[in-house]
């Protein structure tokens, strides 16, 4: 992301969004093996609705791990 010229404030929200995310799957006792699974992704929002998080930030995280997966591939 660096290399592409983002700037320091969006590098670290998406880590921020990705370890979330990481620390979730770790909550749920969820092995994460480097793919993302779209049940996956689908019980990690639902979890982010249901503990009163705004729809914006919701599908800024979400946004985040669709970007780090189209990076990976």
């Amino acid at each position: 992301m660096t290399e592409d010229s983002k700037p320091p404030e969006t590098v670290e929200s998406y880590v921020g969004d990705i370890t979330g995310f990481l620390a979730y799957l770790a909550q749920t006792g969820t092995d994460f093996t480097g793919d993302l699974k779209r049940f996956r992704i689908t019980n990690y929002r639902n979890n982010l609705v249901e503990n009163g998080y705004e729809v914006s930030t919701v599908n800024k995280k979400i946004n985040s791990l669709q970007s780090a997966d189209k990076f990976n591939h």
